[in-house]
């Protein structure tokens, strides 16, 4: 069932988190979802690819059938693009449902005419969107209850300057081997991040919800990392459905999460290694909907600042890391302002104890007062995890 690449693995060592599951080789629907559909009113994330669109997406809510006012519901939200500056491309335009299947709608807002058509199969909708000159660009959404509105992450005021560097360990993929160094953590006075695949947990090997519940009524932060953690290129619906269905499944189980960590075993556009990847509408779609976003942008040894809210990376611990780089990565997280992320895949550590000995000079420089420790890459910028969203209260209503 499982299956490595050694390709992958090699370039794993250093920086990723690869227990990997093939991607499906049919990627024209992301899967079901944990949240059931249902009748009336449903969420889409939709990508309109080109022009002043291709680097948003657009957050609509579509009814199903008439309400009992004998309308179909088209209500816009707002989202954010990559930079995190509030967007809502079809506020103010009024909708009408072009037949009774709802799956063509003109949109109007004073002389503008735009035209959305689609075809639906399972929670993928693939069409175009046709402009008043006749310019088509194509168009793709995926479904989700519309109970995922409410997941829309709030963003994170412009982070307070704190010389006291911050240091956070992670543990990726809540592998059942977690167990023993939770243990070595908490007998330090440690806590750590857990990135959550949501759909593994509670196979064999993997930790359960419950227990994931437990851990973080505990104080360890408990966060989303895909829903299969897939070696995969994904296409678009695919990166949709791992991403807002993974935030979606963490809040159904009763551990809602604002921070994504990038599966290292993504590739290609999802790959998420440089500032001109994540200044697309995919970058638009994490903004969205996490506070944090840790891929492989920013290196760990760049000072804390803003930016790296979207693309923050880690330093690697295990797979075989020596023990002089990782002393290396330390020095430099002891820099003032520094925010560094210590990334630990506990089931490629050689023996329980391996990090005994990084873990008692985090404790001790803890206990000196030279550094924070924190449980989620939230803390890392000196804020709560919760606090106030920058989006407007209310959504554009655009009905019939």
């Amino acid at each position: 069932m499982w299956q490595r690449s050694l390709l992958i693995l090699a370039f794993g060592l250093s920086v990723g988190c690869l227990d990997v599951e093939t991607a499906p080789a049919d990627h024209s629907s992301p899967g079901p979802l944990a949240s059931p559909q249902l009748a009336g009113e449903h969420f889409w994330v939709f990508h309109i690819g080109g022009g002043p669109y291709a680097a948003h997406i657009q957050l609509l809510a579509i009814g199903d059938r008439a309400n009992a006012q004998g309308r179909r519901v088209f209500r816009a939200i707002p989202s954010r693009a990559w930079d995190g500056t509030p967007n809502n491309d079809f506020a103010g335009f009024h909708a009408t449902a072009d037949d009774s299947t709802g799956f063509t709608w003109t949109l109007q807002k004073g002389g503008e005419v735009l035209r959305l058509e689609y075809a639906i199969a399972g929670d993928t909708a693939t069409g175009a969107l046709t402009l008043p000159d006749g310019t088509r660009y194509p168009a793709f959404g995926v479904r989700f209850d519309s109970a995922a509105v409410s997941l829309i992450a709030p963003a994170l005021p412009r982070m307070m300057k704190d010389s006291v560097p911050v240091v956070m360990i992670r543990l990726d993929d809540a592998f059942a081997t977690d167990r023993d160094f939770i243990g070595r953590l908490e007998a330090r006075g440690l806590t750590a991040e857990i990135a959550v695949p949501t759909r593994l947990v509670g196979r064999t090997g993997y930790a359960t919800w419950d227990e994931l519940r437990l851990r973080r009524a505990s104080g360890m932060g408990v966060v989303m990392h895909s829903r299969f953690h897939l070696q995969t290129d994904a296409d678009a619906q695919h990166f949709v459905g791992e991403t807002v269905g993974g935030f979606v499944e963490m809040t159904a189980n009763g551990l809602p999460s604002s921070v994504f960590v990038q599966p290292g075993t993504w590739g290609d556009s999802i790959y998420f290694d440089s500032p001109a990847k994540i200044r697309t509408w995919r970058g638009a779609l994490l903004r969205t909907f996490a506070t944090v976003s840790e891929c492989y942008v920013y290196p760990y040894y760049l000072a804390r600042g803003d930016s790296m809210e979207l693309g923050l990376s880690h330093v690697t611990t295990s797979d075989g890391m020596s023990d002089r780089s990782i002393r290396s990565a330390w020095q430099v997280a002891l820099r003032p302002n520094h925010a560094t992320v210590f990334l630990v895949h506990t089931f490629r550590l050689k023996r329980p104890d391996q990090l005994d000995w990084f873990l008692d000079m985090v404790a001790a420089a803890k206990a000196q007062g030279s550094i924070r420790v924190v449980s989620t890459s939230v803390e890392l910028f000196g804020l709560p995890e919760q606090v106030a969203p920058d989006l407007p209260d209310s959504t554009t209503r655009l009905d019939q």
